[in-house]
């Protein structure tokens, strides 16, 4: 009894594989436009504004930091830099260099 149904389940598999193998999915199925946009929504997404590329165009860019070269400065001197890491930036380069 067992090899029967063995064989019958064996061979209702190969008639399910063997039928989805030779049949084409539809366009529906085939999810054409998941993979793949149009050279239009392409050419979009490439032409939109950079920030940061021109402060003329789009979105400003940021102010840069005032307090930037002292802190590399501070991050140069290995003493400065794991002061800073315990107390900050700003009380360890007092503490080194005066105020900051």
């Amino acid at each position: 009894m067992r090899p029967v149904v063995a064989l019958t389940l064996l061979a209702l598999a190969v008639l399910c594989l063997s039928g989805q193998a030779g049949a084409k999915p539809s366009r529906a199925e085939s999810g054409r436009g998941a993979a793949f946009v149009s050279r239009q929504e392409g050419s979009e997404v490439v032409k939109r504004l950079r920030r940061y590329v021109d402060p003329g165009q789009g979105a400003p860019g940021p102010y840069p930091d005032p307090l930037e070269p002292k802190r590399e400065v501070c991050e140069l001197n290995p003493d400065c830099d794991e002061l800073a890491d315990h107390i900050g930036f700003q009380e360890a380069y007092a503490r080194f260099y005066g105020t900051a």
